[in-house]
């Protein structure tokens, strides 16, 4: 048996015919007009000037263009911050403001603006700041620019630490009373800022809008849902050398949300996680075709570094972890810096908590990034272990901190005394649907509209093949109905040691069209599976069986060169047996020759009395094996037992070995015991008829 990671909340009850799945796709996410959702526009972004103090920040950015005073652009290097940069700087320079961008370096500074790049700042005779994605929470910062007469404006989305900088202003929509939606990306801020100081709809940046809304993860409703509806369409036809580029070497079949959250927005990001964003920000504001397909092939080795490194961090990142925590912290002088937000989303995903990841430097100072699972509000988890960080900052799903590392057990236990972790963690699915009854119409039709989050369970699906694909992802090939589909799960390699062919697996996940030799077929991209039925874990000749399985609570490892095998009553509740390779040392087969137990004779005729541990000591093997001819000796008479131990008795007659019941059983198990070895699963299967049955 393998159970569910989480637990099934399907919205939909009963099987959903495939006709009727997107009426109850749309129901689940309270879309009532289709038509009107997948159409609002412009209509439905709203004023930037509900923006509490935006006509003051357009007044000061006016007044520095009109003065040619310099402004300096300070972002963030994550994907959102990188389309901010982008949006605003496109914008001033149209308008001939003397402008320049610039960010944290990710290893030096960590996030947003700081002191080391206030010196820079004031050193470069800057008369106007405007952050983008970052600023709510530098109030230090924004007071010693102030302090050398340099102005700041700041736009952010961020949450503050409990007071606010005393910048010249500040765009924010939570401060914003007036303004009627809050959950909006930096981008956004930024493009707000933008269209009031040009005075324009600048849609040749709906694109770098959208990107960066969809890569920090912002709620598609309200204005979120029209900026992709608007970003979408602008990118099919943009003029952004860069995002031509990114489309190109991004070989994009169809251009969707989809495709932006795992195609275009990871390149982007690479960049920033490996303290190369400007990059990023080069390529997307650059003007020239040189530049541009330079950039490029940086951008394409920034992700594929990334990936290397990724994969690097999370190997070592899980021999470090305490499965016993409900909040994971794992640290490590090892761990690169650009990649430590994925670790702990990757940690998080699979051991179902709240995870830090934190790399320390040469100097011992810690910097984390922590992702939140289930209920947990992480920065208010982090805000009130406050007194132990350095500074910190983010979301309730998302936070990054800085640490002294002596603090960092005392940090690992105050978070794990604040969560808030359930014991099974909720999946909602949207429906439950026949596999085989999926048309490859109304999958391709999801994957137009971008419902990449549906979710839909399958029930009973066969397993007849496995692979393990790169030493790390499952692919599993299923029968439904007898039609055969692909299942993936990406990461987990677990599912392919812990499944056999037979299995009858239930699903969630959702589907998307492979395309294989120009043949077009569904597959399912697995989000969590239970396999509710009873299993054989065939081991038996794989000597390195104990690195690649691991033991869930209420399973059993079936010995199979030990008698024990067939007293089957020790299995009848258990739902899992883990066949191992022969491990029993001398095989039951040695211990019924006539030479083993010849000696063994001859071992009591000398010594008289002995203990069944005495005993087992003399002969070299355990007790459990010495139990096994104990038992044999007895029923011929050829020991007694007493207080003592075990008592010799000379043979008055010729005894046979066939003559003790003990032997004929043990003789009897030890032909099974050789058949066990060779025998296929199916027939290992009707060896454990009560297991079957249970």
């Amino acid at each position: 048996m393998i159970k569910a990671r989480y637990s099934w909340n399907v919205l939909v009850p009963g099987k959903v015919n495939d006709s009727n799945i997107f009426r109850h796709i749309l129901k689940n996410r309270g879309i009532a007009d289709p038509d009107y959702f997948f159409s609002m526009g412009e209509e439905v972004l709203h004023d930037p000037y509900l923006l509490q103090g935006m006509d003051k920040a357009v007044a000061r950015v006016i007044q520095a263009i009109a003065g040619q005073e310099k402004i300096l652009i300070y972002g963030d290097y994550d994907c959102d911050g990188i389309s901010a940069i982008s949006v605003l700087y496109r914008t001033l320079r149209k308008m001939g403001a003397n402008v320049d961008y610039d960010l944290p370096d990710r290893f030096q500074d960590g996030y947003g603006l700081n002191l080391r790049a206030v010196g820079k700042i004031i050193a470069t005779n800057v008369k106007l700041v405007i952050t983008v994605d970052n600023g709510i929470t530098c109030q230090e910062e924004v007071a010693a620019l102030k302090k050398a007469g340099i102005d700041t404006i700041i736009t952010d989305h961020h949450e503050d630490n409990g007071s606010l900088p005393d910048a010249f202003q500040i765009l924010h929509a939570k401060y914003s009373p007036k303004y009627p939606f809050k959950d909006i990306a930096g981008v956004m801020v930024a493009f707000k800022f933008a269209r009031a100081i040009a005075d324009d709809k600048l849609e040749d940046c709906l694109d770098l809008v959208m990107i960066g809304t969809i890569a920090d993860l912002m709620p598609l409703v309200d204005e979120n849902q029209a900026i992709v509806n608007l970003g979408l369409k602008q990118l099919k036809k943009t003029k952004n050398l860069g995002l031509k580029k990114l489309i190109e070497f991004s070989h994009l079949d169809i251009i969707n949300e989809t495709a932006i959250a795992f195609k275009i927005a990871p390149k982007i990001n690479s960049s920033g996680r490996l303290g190369k964003a400007l990059e990023a920000v080069r390529l997307l504001v650059s003007e020239s075709e040189k530049e541009v397909n330079d950039l490029i092939f940086q951008i394409e080795e920034n992700h594929a570094n990334r990936k290397d490194l990724t994969s690097e961090a999370v190997t070592l990142c899980e021999t470090l972890v305490d499965p016993d925590d409900d909040v994971l912290v794992v640290s490590s002088k090892d761990l690169h810096e650009g990649v430590i937000g994925i670790c702990a989303q990757k940690l998080a995903e699979k051991y179902q908590k709240s995870t830090l990841v934190i790399t320390i430097d040469d100097a011992g100072i810690g910097k984390g990034s922590m992702r939140s699972f289930g209920n947990d509000n992480i920065l208010d988890m982090l805000t009130q272990n406050q007194a132990l960080l350095t500074r910190f900052g983010g979301h309730a799903q998302a936070a990054g901190l800085q640490v002294l590392g002596e603090n960092i057990p005392a940090l690992r236990a105050g978070l794990n005394a604040l969560s808030n972790r359930q014991e099974t963690p909720v999946l909602n699915v949207d429906m439950e649907l026949s596999l085989s009854a999926v048309e490859l119409a109304t999958v391709k039709k999801l994957q137009d509209l971008s419902f990449f989050t549906a979710t839909f369970l399958f029930s009973g699906l066969e397993i007849v093949r496995k692979q393990l694909l790169n030493g790390k992802h499952t692919k599993l090939q299923v029968v439904d109905n007898g039609q055969m589909f692909d299942l993936l799960s990406f990461n987990n390699p677990d599912y392919f040691y812990r499944l056999n062919p037979g299995d009858l697996i239930d699903v969630v996940g959702g589907m998307s069209i492979n395309t294989w030799r120009a043949k077009n077929s569904i597959q399912v991209i697995l989000k969590d599976l239970a396999c509710p039925g009873f299993q054989l874990l065939d081991y038996r000749v794989d000597p390195e069986w104990e690195k690649k399985v691991i033991f869930q609570k209420g399973e059993k490892r079936a010995i199979l060169d030990d008698a024990s095998i067939f007293t089957q009553q020790q299995w009848k509740k258990e739902a899992t047996v883990v066949l191992s390779p022969r491990t029993i040392d001398p095989p039951l087969s040695q211990l019924l020759t006539k030479e083993f137990l010849l000696r063994a004779y001859r071992y009591y005729a000398i010594e008289k009395t002995a203990t069944c541990s005495e005993f087992a000591k003399a002969l070299n093997i355990s007790e459990d094996q010495a139990d096994i001819i104990l038992s044999i000796f007895i029923d011929l008479g050829f020991l007694d037992k007493n207080a003592f131990g075990y008592v010799f008795q000379k043979a008055t007659d010729k005894k046979e070995l066939a003559d003790s019941p003990h032997y004929r059983q043990y003789a009897k198990w030890c032909d099974q015991i050789e058949a066990l070895y060779t025998m296929n699963i199916k027939e290992l299967m009707s060896q454990f008829p009560q297991l079957s049955e249970a």
